[in-house]
């Protein structure tokens, strides 16, 4: 199953969880149906991706689903691949885009720390002012009397 068929398969299924079924009873009726929640969800995702996803007949769900979780800016990106190819996400293989997907991610972890560490230093800043400040005025509170 390729392109056009998963996103219709996600929209129709988006559309029988929250149209046809009540709550709760979606699980049941991809069991009754033999699909996997895993399998469904991911269809789903896909297509509410569509929009923000190329055209691709050729890929895959697999495909689809991976480029449907790399942030919307970093899908036209061309990116250096492990055997140092410059391709787009809708260029790359399955493992390629997994590994950019692991980069992305310790990207991130890493900018999150350095901004936590920026903001300790910060407070730490203006905790020594304040003790600055405080300390000059004792001393010249002492001073004064």
């Amino acid at each position: 199953m390729a392109g056009q068929s998963i996103f219709e398969t996600g929209r129709r299924l988006k559309h029988v969880k929250e149209n046809d079924l009540a709550h709760g009873e979606f699980g049941k009726w991809l069991e009754k149906v033999g699909l996997d929640k895993y399998q469904a969800s991911r269809f789903i995702k896909v297509a509410n991706e569509q929009s923000k996803l190329h055209s691709s007949a050729n890929l895959g769900l697999k495909a689809l689903y991976q480029i449907a979780t790399i942030p919307v800016e970093h899908r036209e990106e061309k990116q250096q691949t492990s055997s140092g190819e410059m391709k787009t996400p809708y260029e790359m293989t399955n493992k390629e885009r997994e590994e950019f997907k692991r980069q992305l991610k310790q990207r991130d972890e890493e900018n999150a720390q350095l901004q936590s560490q920026m903001e300790q230093a910060q407070r730490s800043e203006e905790i020594a002012r304040k003790q600055y400040k405080y300390g000059l005025n004792n001393y010249i509170f002492t001073i004064k009397f």
